[in-house]
């Protein structure tokens, strides 16, 4: 079964977004949809005297038809942070283009774990704003799991479970994804049930648009993970698997509950959102898997296969190749192939979800020739900070198919945790979707400076070479760690503790590339430019300066204390403080920025009161301490955010330096355990607060440049320094 679509799919979908996305200039362009059968993707653009054709094997194609036209013939372009196109008042003739054809039939997007740490929140409108950029970057293959909480709990009343048990089960809005990654349960539920409907019908919503405009939507498929109180009444053979602070009960695929709960939860996911014959499964995503032999890795394999195709004949199984790696001692190739080798090829169609860092299919022989999907992660728990590998991405997938293990390579795909930074990433990895590969990195930034700024200065285009080399040519797993979200100790060196994450090392040295291109885009910046594009980049490379001088002072900090220097310490712990400070002041310019934002939309979806009150707890606590007081995941998902700097990591610190000055004072030794206490409690009050982020109002924070010209002479030494090397 699938669902009907909205009201106008193909060439009437194409030309609805044309609407939307270039409002009255739409009647300037015309769209068609040609469907191609099984053919591969492919678009073409005609811009003559009479206006600008675009056709397209699907909307998608269309749409992407539309971005190659707006940024090669009209130097203006489509991300996240730049909605609405410059159009020029004579749209540009570029007569009939030669067709484009995408070697990939798959252009993936979506990490489970997006859907909590970016989507939790959304309402409609930012949905629709997102599913058009999907179409605009050629996105085929989205993850869909909006809403899908509402076939669970129709599957586990049909066990016989009470609603409350069900709905406890489920756990909080922002904790889902990992409730369907089986890797916890029941964590700040219950959800509420006009969370839950609401939710169905926005579900229903997002894949209605996003088949209409030719896509085919990833749902849920089940790997055994079920309520505890279900496997205690029905007494059936099961394991308990760890996760961090967490575990959660997992069925034996041998027991008759395994394929009966599967094919109910399918079924009733199919009655609800329909179906394109793919579903998302991870039995063991970052838990080691409780057998050794690999013939029971295959019967695994094989039952969570089997629920899909008793309920679907087409079912294709998509998996995340991420526990070969995450568990790589466990994952040997003999295990690895077994689990592989127990689905047909045509069943299986796995991401390789970090291939721009550390790619899998080199070492399972190409996924055993099973098709596979190159994707590009990136973002890690939206952790702060400029970071990427643009040579990577332009060639990696193409390089990857011309080996003898790659070969069965069928697309490229973004598999970010979560997003809304780095947009060059973005931009080139949807080129690489239409043309294999992007041989001169530097020509394209070329393109892209032009589009994304309007203008290609020798400045600018200096500016995003220096970039280039740079952030975006990180050998690391992440940008460098933050010591501003790092969490303050009084223990061994005094220096913060990181995140459990994978990240690079803080620094407190500001390379001299990243330097030079802050120097050069604020020179280059006017007053018109500070809330655009040019702004917004401005804004996150002063962020990336700032978060390196900080790493200075605080190890300056940290060293003057461990050698009882009180004037050294108060110096350099007094201006940490103040570059935190300069941060919040410097983030509450930019609307992607924003604490208050993520909290509003949160709250903005409560029915009651109660409601309002445990989404933000949800949002506040995914954001800082993520699981319990006391959890390993501290600060995973933290953010350079206006207001959660300037409330919650500036007060961790000052508490730090509060306490180090006292023991000076008064000769004593630093207590640890009593600041860690201290520190805790002030992290649950935080968790707490209802109060609202101290973040200035959108009509009242300065503009980014104007804060920008603030901030330089204060780090005037830093600059002079770093001109004097040029």
């Amino acid at each position: 079964m699938t669902l009907p679509e909205e009201q106008g799919t193909g060439t009437p979908a194409a030309r609805q977004l044309l609407r939307r996305l270039l409002g009255d200039r739409a009647a300037e362009f015309t769209a068609e949809v040609v469907p191609g059968g099984a053919g591969r993707d492919w678009y073409e653009v005609d811009a003559g005297p009479g206006g600008v054709a675009l056709r397209g094997s699907s909307g998608v194609a269309v749409a992407s038809a539309l971005r190659w036209y707006l940024r090669t013939a009209c130097g203006t372009q489509i991300t996240w942070d730049a909605p609405g196109p410059r159009l020029p008042d004579r749209l540009p003739r570029t007569g009939t283009t030669p067709r484009t054809t995408s070697p990939y039939p798959h252009r993936y997007h979506f990490n489970v774990c997006t859907f909590g740490y970016t989507t939790a929140f959304w309402e409609w409108a930012r949905w629709e704003r997102h599913i058009d950029w999907m179409a605009l970057h050629g996105v085929t293959t989205p993850l869909a799991m909006t809403g899908l909480e509402a076939a669970w709990q129709r599957a586990l009343l049909s066990t016989g479970l009470d609603d409350g048990t069900a709905r406890s089960f489920l756990g909080g809005p922002a904790y889902l994804p990992w409730n369907w990654l089986a890797s916890l349960d029941g964590w700040s539920g219950p959800l509420p049930q006009s969370w839950i409907d609401g939710h169905a019908d926005l579900g229903r919503r997002i894949l209605a648009r996003e088949r209409a405009l030719g896509m085919r939507p990833v749902l849920q498929g089940f790997s055994g993970h079920v309520p505890q109180e279900l496997i205690a009444e029905r007494g059936a053979r099961s394991t308990t698997l760890p996760w961090w602070d967490f575990e959660v009960g997992m069925l034996d695929p041998r027991d008759p509950l395994f394929e009966e709960f599967g094919t109910t939860l399918l079924t009733e996911q199919t009655r609800l959102f329909g179906t394109d014959h793919l579903y998302a499964a991870d039995p063991f995503i970052e838990t080691t898997p409780p057998v050794s032999d690999p013939a029971d890795l295959a019967q695994v394999a094989r039952a969570v296969h089997g629920v899909m195709t008793a309920v679907d004949d087409r079912a294709t199984w998509v998996l995340q190749a991420w526990p070969f790696s995450y568990r790589s001692r466990y994952w040997t190739p003999e295990r690895t192939g077994a689990f592989l080798d127990a689905i047909p090829d045509d069943g299986l169609l796995i991401l390789d979800l970090w291939a721009e860092h550390r790619p899998v299919w080199q070492r399972t022989d190409g996924y055993r020739k099973k098709p596979w999907v190159w994707c590009m992660l990136h973002s890690l728990g939206g952790r702060p900070g400029l970071y990427g590998k643009l040579d990577e991405i332009a060639t990696g997938a193409a390089r990857a198919q011309s080996d003898a293990r790659g070969g069965s390579l069928s697309g490229t795909g973004a598999s970010m945790e979560a997003f809304g930074g780095d947009p060059v990433l973005y931009e080139l990895l949807a080129d690489v979707a239409w043309q294999g590969s992007v041989d001169d990195v530097r020509a394209w930034l070329e393109t892209w400076t032009r589009a994304r700024y309007g203008r290609a200065t020798p400045g600018l285009l200096r500016a995003w070479d220096l970039l280039h080399d740079s952030v975006y040519a990180s050998e690391g797993p992440g940008p460098p760690g933050s010591v501003i979200v790092g969490r303050p100790t009084l223990e061994g060196d005094l220096r913060h503790e990181l995140p459990v994450h994978l990240a690079d090392r803080p620094s407190p040295d500001v390379p001299q590339a990243l330097a030079e291109a802050w120097v050069l885009l604020a020179d280059e910046a006017t007053q018109e430019d500070s809330a655009g594009p040019l702004g917004r980049d401005l804004c996150d490379v002063t962020a990336q300066v700032l978060t390196h001088v900080a790493c200075e002072r605080q190890w300056r900090a940290a060293d003057a204390a461990l050698a009882r220097d009180a004037d050294g310490f108060h110096r350099a712990a007094r201006e940490l403080l103040d570059t935190i400070e300069d941060l919040d002041t410097l983030l509450a310019t930019r609307p992607e920025h924003r604490l208050d934002t993520w909290l509003a939309d949160a709250r903005g979806w409560a029915a009651t009161p109660a409601e309002a009150d445990l989404y933000e707890t949800d949002a506040r606590r995914l954001i800082t301490l993520w699981g319990h007081t006391r959890s390993k995941l501290h600060d995973y998902s933290g953010r350079h955010w206006a207001g959660l700097v300037g409330t919650f990591y500036l007060p961790r610190w000052r508490g730090w330096y509060e306490h180090i000055a006292r023991a000076l004072e008064t000769g004593s030794p630093y207590r640890a355990e009593e600041f860690e206490a201290s520190l805790l409690a002030q992290e649950e009050r935080w968790v707490a607060d209802r109060s609202g982020p101290a973040t200035p109002g959108a009509g009242t924070a300065g503009a980014t440049l104007d804060v920008v010209r603030t901030l330089m002479p204060r780090y005037r030494v830093l600059r002079e320094q770093w001109e004097r090397r040029g």
